[in-house]
């Protein structure tokens, strides 16, 4: 008797090439989603803190009749007096009359900074969001995504990037943005 021997036939490299070039583009595709998941969670992070923030300047306001003025992007109303700078994220206390506004003064989740702007009659809050597509980004007479002048919201290369903050949350009493949009 005489077995006969079936011979198996395996991938050509054809195939497998084939094969590899679509999981590598499926991956590919699935990072560039999850990537995009990823700043659109930062960027409503970044609205729910500036929100936040903006709830405890009102209180503020309501306990001193003006809003903390700023310096450099900090808020000017922490310590005796509420005079010494907040730093993001330290307490926002009034050490004078123990007023605590908030526990923590949120940080930026991506590693760059909120910029704050006040003369005590009002105030903005500004961030940079990484989603310029995001419907809330300031864009300018032609609808192309800018920034504002004279504020400093993202880090890049190592170093501050002058004039970038696109997102703005003002105080209760403003209905304009301000006249320093690039």
């Amino acid at each position: 008797m005489r077995q006969q021997i079936k011979q198996q036939r395996g991938f050509t490299i054809l195939e497998l090439l084939m094969v590899m070039a679509i999981i590598g583009i499926l991956v590919a595709m699935g990072l560039r989603v999850f990537g995009g998941v990823r700043e659109k969670s930062r960027d409503s992070r970044r609205k729910q803190d500036l929100v936040s923030i903006s709830k405890s300047l009102e209180m503020y306001y309501n306990d001193l009749g003006r809003y903390p003025l700023s310096a450099g992007g900090l808020i000017m109303g922490c310590g005796t007096d509420a005079l010494q700078a907040c730093s993001w994220g330290d307490p926002f206390i009034n050490s004078t009359n123990g007023t605590l506004y908030m526990s923590e003064i949120p940080q930026d989740p991506g590693g760059n900074q909120y910029y704050y702007s006040s003369d005590g009659m009002s105030f903005y809050l500004f961030a940079y969001l990484e989603n310029e597509e995001d419907p809330q980004v300031v864009v300018n007479s032609s609808s192309e995504v800018t920034t504002f002048s004279s504020t400093t919201c993202m880090f890049r290369d190592n170093e501050w990037v002058n004039d970038s903050c696109n997102y703005v949350l003002m105080s209760t009493n403003l209905v304009d943005l301000p006249a320093t949009v690039n």
